[in-house]
């Protein structure tokens, strides 16, 4: 048994049509199920300098002084590890007359200093009974 051919027989189409409508819907999907969310900043206002110094505080701060090399200084003294600044600190908060109520100090960071070290002196000053730290700032010009 032959099997005969169709003599007139047309070449196949590709029908774009209902391929170029099946994208169509799939990008009004994509345009419609997409969220355009801007990702959030955190916006933070940074504290002001003060110039004005309060006449009504008696007690003078202890000032801390950290170097960018990771040194530590105390008044004229300096300190090359932690724990000879802890000594120190608690020599210094021990002094007769200091009310502990109103121990202040204030942090003089290089600005080239690590976080942790600037973060490692307050917590020690937290440790030693010192609420109120303050970290010194220089006025751009």
């Amino acid at each position: 048994m032959k099997i005969r051919r169709p003599i007139d027989t047309d070449p196949p189409e590709i029908n774009l049509i209902p391929m170029i409508d099946i994208l169509l819907v799939i990008v009004i999907f994509l345009v419609v199920s997409t969220s355009f969310v801007r990702q959030s900043q955190l916006k933070v206002e940074l504290p002001g300098v003060n110039q004005k110094q309060s006449s009504e505080d008696p007690q003078e701060p202890i000032r801390v002084r950290i170097g960018k090399d990771g040194n530590y200084s105390l008044g004229a003294q300096s300190f090359n590890s932690e724990s000879n600044l802890r000594v120190a600190l608690s020599q210094e908060l021990s002094k007769p007359g200091l009310k502990k109520d109103e121990l202040k100090a204030i942090l003089e960071a290089d600005a080239t200093a690590t976080h942790q070290s600037v973060v490692t002196v307050m917590d020690m000053l937290a440790s030693l009974g010192v609420s109120r730290v303050s970290i010194a700032t220089a006025a751009k010009q």
